[in-house]
């Protein structure tokens, strides 16, 4: 028995359901009732219950992909801001996914400040020290492109349902989007234009969030930015 609607607004503590329930992210089970641990949007779809937060910070965990830019470097890697309260450690190695001879190879080459990494949280562990990896195809040093923060909470929203969402902001738009975890997205494309009116539309759904047609209002928004540039 559910006693919230969906995409209703919820507070910690508040009852959203009774009975055999999955329940996800922002909520929590005592016996057969399913509490909200968060404030945020009840998010209902037959069995499933979880809670979509309205704030907070990024809190990694492994097998995120991130986006972060080298903020310090060390004798074997570098340190990425990971837009969270925590850093990430980048080890060479874990870059290049080989062994390297530290004292004939100057890793200054493969990574400078201000670069932007896409990377894996490869561990995490007790004292919320970040490992990261980043060997797999796609990831590594980004070229180009723009880099925009938003809040993490509002990552799932940008994906929206079965990627609806971010497919209108990358066909719509004209651009090529990568969305990280921790609320950072990197955005490309050919006409700067577009890129400026996706920018505008990832700080519109960061802002309205929690209303509903917000895929609609997206693509009218793009399409007129769109219809604009061609007059």
């Amino acid at each position: 028995m559910l006693h919230v609607q969906n995409r209703e607004l919820v507070v910690p503590g508040q009852l959203i359901a009774e009975g055999g329930y999955r329940v996800y992210e922002g909520a929590f089970r005592e016996g057969k009732q399913v509490y909200a641990s968060v404030v945020g949007l009840a998010d209902l779809h037959g069995q499933d219950i979880r809670i979509i937060p309205l704030q907070g910070r990024y809190i990694p965990k492994r097998g995120d992909v991130v986006i972060g830019v080298v903020v310090d470097s060390h004798y074997s890697g570098w340190i990425l801001d990971m837009n969270s309260p925590y850093t990430g450690n980048l080890f060479v190695s874990d870059l290049l996914q080989r062994k390297v001879d530290l004292v004939r190879e100057d890793i200054n080459q493969y990574l400078s400040m201000g670069d932007v990494v896409v990377a894996k949280v490869k561990d995490v562990d007790e004292r919320m020290r970040v490992l990261l990896e980043a060997g797999e195809p796609g990831m590594g040093r980004v070229e180009g492109g723009k880099l925009v923060k938003i809040s993490p909470t509002k990552v799932p929203r940008v994906i929206g349902r079965k990627g609806s969402m971010l497919n209108t902001l990358q066909d719509v738009g004209e651009c090529r989007l990568r969305v990280g975890q921790n609320g950072q997205i990197m955005i490309w494309g050919r006409n700067p234009r577009m890129i400026n009116a996706v920018v505008e539309a990832l700080l519109m759904i960061e802002r309205e969030a929690h209303t509903s047609g917000l895929t609609d209002r997206v693509h009218l928004m793009l399409e007129k930015m769109k219809s604009e540039g061609g007059e």
